[in-house]
């Protein structure tokens, strides 16, 4: 089959439709939302399709019917009515200079102003040369604009704000910068609330919640979807998508790769899949990986390598993350769909900018009320690797390891446990003194971070009928049930694995269960032992 055009770095919709790109059609959807709320927040991580939904709507809004001919939506506007559109994206301003954040939140407003003749062309080119000193953004421009678009129209405005929350992320490390950007933006959006009658839609986007911002804290019709379950598909690739819009190509990657097409799904699925959106668990591919990967017909880590946020990094700093921790986590919604003012539970900040997802949901009733509980974790092989290897390099101030890398691969296709365990050994003899915080916590995190980084099938605390395992590491032909000791003998790491039954639970899936018992010294700051006992099996 000849290669189909994909959308790489698209984000407009009339480019994909007029250049003839692969198209996964949520036009139903569009319809949906922009006939059903006035006003409308959605959630999603960076590089999930946010922008080009927005393009859509705003091509939805201005009647563009010839671009939707042959869609979902077409067979379900009769009207394509035109509205005026102001469209404010704030995904490109990266700097956190006050003044910088000012005249860009101006000039976004001026380019609608001189649009609708509020400004002269004199007034507008000085905006945009920079020429204009902007002591604070008016709380009336807005106001003032969308009345006199109304006006001059005679028709309402629709309002489409896209990545409302960048400016704030990039101050997320600096309460006064964060305060300061936060003022100007209350300002700018203080008057949406009494505009109603001027108004025929608002969509906003943007990867967090920030609660005191005028936008939440003003607009009590503010249906937030983010959770919702009839648009959890809104944003991604669902599972049908792949296996029908998608199917040519995934045949195409596996020919070229020399794959069947069923093992090419389940690369795909292990890389790519996993992320939910709501309790129903639907279930979505990253769209920014799938149509990168199908491009290059290549399995990478498109969506973190398109760009760490520096959000993520600072906050890696400022907390003594234990990437084991947030694997699992069980918590109720409070807790991970809550506002990120000041950042003191990373969970919601994780599960909002991608890097955990829901993976379970129960109810229990307690006979007075129906309490909610979720599991959060890692949505799939991508985000785990590649955020253990952020973690791994700005934590513990290391540069990748190739040699002990390469000793891993070893490892895991001959099993040669001992020459990985000596690679091991001089890893930990260069690790930085200054985090070496002494502890079998300490040795246990780092040796998951680091496998884990390496792309491990390797599970930690994994609880077993009589107990918690340290650490599961799943290879084609051997599981290892890895427990580890601090100052204490491998006996006594042998006898509890033993006592408690760990590699018991493991049975089933038909391979060789090699209990692992590693001892770590707070003199040598090493491993000083090691020793490996196969589990009978019968």
């Amino acid at each position: 089959m000849e290669n189909r055009k994909y959308p790489v770095d698209i984000q407009t919709f009339s480019k994909i439709i007029e250049e003839g790109c692969v198209y996964i059609d949520k036009t139903d959807l569009v319809y949906k939302i922009a006939n059903g709320y006035n006003y409308v927040f959605l959630s999603r991580p960076r590089r999930f399709g946010k922008s080009l939904l927005c393009s859509t709507l705003k091509e939805y809004f201005s009647g563009n019917k010839d671009l939707f001919k042959g869609l979902k939506i077409d067979g379900m506007e009769k009207e394509w009515e035109q509205y005026p559109i102001i469209h404010l994206d704030f995904s490109s301003c990266k700097t956190t200079d006050i003044k910088a954040i000012k005249k860009y939140l101006s000039v976004l407003l001026a380019k609608y102003e001189y649009q609708y003749s509020l400004i002269s062309k004199k007034d507008f080119d000085k905006e945009i040369k920079g020429k204009v000193d902007v002591e604070n953004i008016s709380n009336v421009r807005l106001g003032n604009l969308v009345e006199s678009i109304c006006k001059q129209t005679g028709k309402k405005v629709v309002i489409i704000i896209d990545e409302y929350d960048a400016l704030m992320l990039n101050a997320i490390h600096d309460d006064d910068l964060q305060n300061k950007v936060r003022e100007q933006q209350n300002n700018l959006f203080s008057p949406l609330k009494e505009l109603d009658p001027y108004i025929r839609f608002v969509f906003i986007t943007g990867i967090t919640k920030f609660s005191q911002m005028s936008i939440f804290s003003t607009l009590n019709n503010l249906q937030d979807i983010s959770l919702m379950s009839e648009y959890e598909t809104l944003c991604g690739i669902s599972h049908d998508e792949l296996l029908t819009v998608l199917k040519p190509d995934i045949q195409c990657f596996a020919d070229k790769n020399g794959y069947t097409f069923e093992n090419t799904l389940k690369y795909f699925k292990a890389k790519y899949d996993g992320y939910n959106f709501s309790p129903d668990m639907h279930g979505v591919f990253n769209p920014f990986s799938v149509i990168k990967a199908l491009n290059d017909k290549q399995l990478n880590d498109y969506w973190f390598n398109s760009g760490t946020p520096s959000a993520l990094l600072k906050l890696i700093n400022k907390f003594d993350i234990k990437m084991e921790d947030y694997e699992g986590v069980e918590c109720g919604a409070s807790r991970f769909n809550k506002p990120v003012e000041k950042v003191t539970d990373l969970v919601p900040f994780l599960f909002q900018a991608g890097y955990l997802t829901i993976k379970g949901y129960k109810t229990y009733d307690d006979e007075e009320n129906v309490l909610q509980t979720y599991t959060l974790g890692y949505p799939n092989g991508e985000v785990r690797m590649a955020f253990a290897n952020s973690l791994y390099t700005e934590y513990y101030k290391a540069t990748e390891n190739i040699p002990l890398r390469d000793a891993y691969i070893d490892f895991k296709i001959n099993d040669d446990l001992d020459a990985f365990i000596e690679h091991l050994k001089v890893f930990f003899d260069g690790f930085p003194f200054s985090l070496n915080n002494m502890n079998e916590k300490h040795y246990h995190s780092i040796l998951y971070t680091v496998l884990t980084s390496f792309g491990a099938n390797i599970s930690a605390n994994q609880e077993t009928a009589l107990g918690k395992a340290d650490l599961i590491l799943r290879m084609p032909k051997v599981i290892y049930v890895i427990e580890l000791k601090y100052d204490r003998s491998t006996e006594s790491a042998k006898r509890q694995m033993s006592q408690r039954r760990y590699a018991k639970a493991f049975l089933d899936d038909n391979k060789r269960i090699v209990k692992l018992a590693i001892k770590f010294s707070s003199k040598k700051k090493n491993i000083v032992g090691y020793e490996a006992v196969e589990e009978k099996i019968g």
